[in-house]
């Protein structure tokens, strides 16, 4: 518990310079993306191949919210991963259910995401994205995954534990 605790103090000072994990100094790539859309996760794509061209040994970590699966370079993003065999990549998906419209199956209704994501061709897997055992266990699973990307399926409540934000676009 005392090492989680350790990694969590080093997690939330990630925006500092010469941030180190685990010995492994974070690369941070920035993207606004109130101007380039959907694009980082192509660069997750780009730098998780660049990785592997070059021999580097290193993970990519991806973030990204389910109101955002509607979007096109997503899905180009989540084919190219798999084609590539990106298996240093793993990409969390925030699954609360909401977005700033309202609901995301009352805004655009794009089905399972589980088997969407595995007919891509990606390792899936589906944790309670507020138990910290199961996020841990998640990436460890995903080191484990050989020849396919890893896409962890965090299910949230938006806001919780706070009544006046808790489930509310």
């Amino acid at each position: 518990v005392d090492q989680r605790l350790a990694l969590m103090d080093k997690v939330e000072n990630l925006n500092e310079d010469d941030t180190i994990i685990n010995d492994v100094p974070v690369i941070q790539g920035f993207i606004n993306l109130d101007e380039q859309g959907l694009k980082d996760y192509l660069v997750a794509n780009g730098m998780a191949m660049a990785s592997k061209m070059d021999s580097m040994g290193y993970r990519v970590y991806c973030i990204l919210g389910d109101g955002e699966l509607e979007e096109g370079q997503v899905w180009e993003a989540a084919m190219s991963a798999a084609h590539y065999k990106l298996d240093n990549m793993v990409a969390f998906l925030d699954y609360n259910g909401l977005q700033i419209d309202g609901k995301t199956e009352d805004v655009m209704n794009i089905g399972s995401i589980v088997d969407k994501f595995k007919a891509f061709g990606w390792n899936v897997i589906e944790i309670d994205g507020h138990d910290f055992d199961q996020i841990f266990a998640a990436l460890d699973m995903a080191k484990e995954t050989v020849g396919k990307p890893t896409m962890i399926v965090a299910k949230t409540v938006k806001g919780k534990g706070i009544s006046y934000m808790e489930n509310k676009a």
